[in-house]
């Protein structure tokens, strides 16, 4: 099994127009990917750290998590 964590941004007014999602082996990990990622990026770190997300997260199967597929 694995573990999905969605993060939802939210804008002023309460919409949402951007969604990360984070996927590990463990919640653990997946917020710990959260963590690095609002570290290096200017706009998501801001709103984890002011609370202006919305978290959910689920346990997925191994299967449903996304594989890099490039041309």
């Amino acid at each position: 099994m694995a573990y999905a964590l969605t993060v939802d941004k939210l804008d002023p007014g309460g919409k949402i127009s951007v969604r990360h999602i984070f996927y590990g082996d463990t919640l653990g990990e997946c917020e710990r990917l959260r963590d690095e990622h609002a570290e290096g990026c200017k706009a998501f770190g801001p709103a984890l750290q002011a609370d202006k997300v919305i978290e959910t997260h689920e346990e997925i199967d191994d299967s449903e998590v996304p594989a890099w597929e490039h041309d």
